[in-house]
This record gives structure tokens, sequence and C-alpha cells, in this order.
């Protein structure tokens, strides 16, 4: 069993939330290169670009795209900061002052986003690839972390002849419950294409849903397909070979395509293909 020390457990901690942080910030203002802080009262301060323009300024700008984040920012803050804060993360820090302090943004990470929908389940993968010293993989579903299903996924990465991507590697599961074994191929297809193995946009308009073996062979992950296309606009469903002919098994793309794989390889030669 690993452990980890209350030291590596916050530094953890202070590292996710200045990834989180910046995600938050960049979603509003793509050009943000620096945010400045207050440290005495723990709030945003400004944000800037590479070139040193201010693209927002406290208090708030009027009617802009990062206010409604404020309260969520202000919150991470408040707790990052008596723990170490910024430079604790990993953040460089240039002195304005006692008060204020700013900070680079770490580096923009590289998201890719897979779907997975059956019966009772609509479900997303995001996947986001961070800069960092050190390789991580965290795997995190609605109820808590996903660890058999990342042992699994990690295991059939590595055998079907991938690298797992090196950085800081954070995969979140969003949606109206827990996919188990049937987000397995969705999970490594978002991690490789946001280790740039696939183009992230061939995921789109794609359902991913089959449990993957250790070895990367597909698996039947037993549920209902009937309702897979239940929210409608997919053109195209990958799942694991069944004993009958894909179109014939599983007749439930609509006006798209059923493409039954072996293995994790297969599955992405097939994303690889144009949508017909």
């Amino acid at each position: 069993m690993t452990t980890t020390t209350p030291a590596a457990d916050r530094g953890a901690f202070l590292r996710n939330t200045a990834l989180y942080v910046a995600r938050i910030i960049r979603e509003a203002l793509p050009a943000a290169h620096t945010m400045t802080v207050n440290t005495s009262d723990q709030t945003l301060h400004e944000v800037r670009d590479q070139a040193g323009n201010v693209l927002w300024f406290a208090p708030a700008s009027g009617a802009h795209a990062l206010d409604e984040h404020l309260e969520e920012i202000e919150g991470l803050l408040g707790r990052a900061i008596p723990l170490g804060g910024l430079t604790a993360a990993g953040w460089e820090r240039t002195p304005e002052g006692t008060m204020f302090r700013t900070v680079q943004l770490p580096p923009p990470a590289r998201h890719a986003r897979a779907y997975v929908r059956h019966a009772g389940l609509v479900a997303d993968v995001h996947a986001d690839l961070h800069p960092a010293e050190h390789a991580s993989f965290t795997l995190d579903g609605p109820d808590g972390p996903m660890r058999e299903a990342r042992d699994r996924v990690r295991a059939a990465i590595v055998n079907s002849g991938y690298d797992l991507p090196h950085g800081a590697l954070t995969v979140a599961c969003h949606g109206t419950g827990n996919p188990g074994s049937s987000g397995d191929l969705a999970i490594a297809a978002a991690i490789l294409a946001a280790a740039g193995h696939i183009n992230p946009r061939a995921l789109k308009r794609t359902l991913l849903i089959s449990e993957l073996g250790l070895d990367g062979q597909l698996r039947d992950p037993r549920v209902d397909l009937r309702y897979a296309d239940i929210c409608g606009g997919y053109r195209r469903l990958i799942v694991a070979v069944p004993a009958a002919p894909a179109d014939a098994a599983y007749p439930l793309i609509r006006g798209g395509s059923v493409h039954a794989a072996i293995d994790l390889r297969q599955a992405l030669d097939v994303l690889a293909q144009p949508l017909t």
C-alpha cells in the first residue's frame, strides 16, 4: 500500500489548486499569463497577458466573464495561501509591495473530452495534461477516485505499445453516474488524445463504450446500449467485438455508424478515420 506524508499531500493540494485556478482564469481570459493576488485579504487583484497588458482588474471590471468565477477563485486562494501559498505550488513569484504578489500561471493544459452514453448513464470524460517535473495520474468519478479503472487503463495503454504521457495527468468523469468499466475506452482515448496520439477533435460526436483488459483488449461491459444515442447528435459508436456483426447487434446510431474493435489500437485506428 502506497502512503504519503502530510507535506506531500499539502504539496499536491497546492499544485492542483494552482492548476485549477489557472484553468478557470484561462476559460474566461485565454491570453492570461500572470495574476496578481492580494495576500492580505486573499483576493484576486489583477490579470495580465504576456505583454503586460491588463486583461482584468479588481474591483470587478464590469460585465466580464471572469467576474462570475471570482467567488470560486478567491475561495481556492483562501484555502491555499495559509498552507504555503503560491510559491509552494511551484508558481513563479515577483514582489510588488508588501501585500501584492504576482505569479505566472502554469502553462496551459492539453485537453481532450470523450463521451459515454447508455441506459441510465450520461457521462463525459475530461483529460487534462499539464507540464510537470514528475509524472502523475489521477482519475476521479462522481463518487470519488476510480482506482480500479485507473489501473486497468494504465496497463491497457502501456501494453498496447503507448507511453503514458509525462506530466500531471488529471482525468475526471462528469455526468449522471459512475461509468464503471464501460468508461474504460473513453478514458484511454481521452488520455491518448491529450497526449497527442490522436487529434482531440476525432472524439467529437463519437461514443466509446467498452471495458479494457490489462492487455488492451476490448471487453463487453455488459450494459444496455439501446439508449446510447439518447442525447442525439452522435455519428459514431465504438464498442467491443460482439458475437454478431456490429450493425446487426447494435442498431443504435441513427444516420451514423457502429464499429466493433478488438483492442485499443484498433479503436484508435477507427477514431483516425473521418466521420461519414
